[in-house]
């Protein structure tokens, strides 16, 4: 049977069609895998069409900004904070809850706004903590954190006026601390700052 040059224009054009028509969105929600033990998230993120972009995790009163990698993925190490504090996700103006385990133990921790600080304060301040995936944050598994933050006193930074956010378990916001370090004469000592609970 001979071709029908009109219905092979017509198939044609279907095709054709087909290909120029819009093409759907890839969803960047992301692959959410978590565990909790001992006061501790275990959080691993993956935004497949986004990689090396800005992540901004909101965490109860915890603010964090991290990058994803080459294969859009951010692995982080969280307090579990009470069930009442929520967690999200936020990218290219897009946010995600993300559901958290219930009846985890929380965790102790103390943090360091390191974007509200002066530069250099994270290493006089004692961080970053050796083994931690954010340098800002310190977890203490179910122990609260230490009721003082001991900040060294060095002939580089004696004298000087420190300034930084800082959030521990048991405070509902950072709190913002203020201090001057003891003169040079008194390099190789500490300087140490009161942490209540309450």
């Amino acid at each position: 049977m001979p071709r029908q040059p009109g219905l092979i224009r017509a198939a044609l054009a279907l095709v054709l069609g087909a290909a120029a028509g819009p093409v759907a969105a890839l969803s960047c929600a992301p692959m959410t895998e978590l565990a909790a033990a001992e006061g501790v998230i275990d959080l691993h993120l993956r935004f497949e069409c986004a990689p090396y972009a800005t992540v901004d995790l909101s965490y109860g009163p915890l603010r964090l900004t991290e990058e994803t990698g080459a294969q859009g993925a951010v692995h982080l190490r969280l307090p579990v904070l009470p069930a009442s504090a929520g967690l999200s996700a936020t990218l290219a103006g897009e946010t995600w809850e993300i559901e958290l385990p219930e009846g985890a133990a929380p965790g102790g921790f103390l943090w360091i706004d390191a974007g509200d600080s002066q530069p250099g304060l994270l290493p006089v301040a004692g961080f970053p903590v050796p083994g931690r995936i954010l340098p800002e944050l310190a977890l203490f598994g179910t122990s609260p954190a230490p009721g003082h933050l001991d900040w060294p006193v060095t002939a580089g930074n004696c004298g000087q006026a420190l300034r930084a956010r800082v959030l521990r378990d048991g405070w509902p916001a950072p709190r913002l601390i203020e201090a001057r370090l003891p003169g040079c004469d008194l390099a190789g000592t500490r300087l140490r700052l009161p942490l209540p609970a309450g």
